[in-house]
């Protein structure tokens, strides 16, 4: 006959800091999200105080180009990227033919829902031990 027993763990005491026993818990995905939201807030305040980082920049220079189209598009100073919207602003009926028809939703929606599939069988589960 077995007898069976074990500890609980109250307080993970480590390095002279007392820990609760859920950090023990975080998995390489926690961790990973933990970062990218301090990835985030941090490109946040550079883009609110326009400040360059790495991770500030590309959404900057995105919206400093929204800002010369606009600017195009109200003024008569034309750059070649503007030109196409200029056209469709003169006359959206031109570019009728190049929305999706209702058709084609459906056929879409279920392209995605098998790509979506195909990605959850090849994903790459990770040991909670790695």
């Amino acid at each position: 006959r077995r007898v069976h027993g074990g500890l609980e763990l109250r307080q993970v005491f480590d390095q002279g800091s007392i820990y609760e026993p859920d950090v023990l818990n975080l998995t390489p995905e926690d961790i990973f999200a933990k970062f990218m939201a301090g990835v985030r807030n941090a490109a946040a305040v550079a883009m609110e105080i326009n400040y360059p980082t790495i991770a500030s920049v590309p959404h900057l220079m995105a919206n400093a180009f929204k800002n010369i189209l606009a600017l195009s598009v109200m003024t008569d100073y034309t750059i070649k990227e503007a030109e196409k919207m200029k056209e469709y602003l003169k006359d959206p009926s031109k570019f009728a033919s190049a929305a999706p028809t209702i058709s084609a939703a459906p056929a879409a929606a279920a392209k995605a829902k098998r790509r979506r599939k195909r990605l959850l069988r090849t994903a790459i589960v990770m040991p909670a031990w790695a």
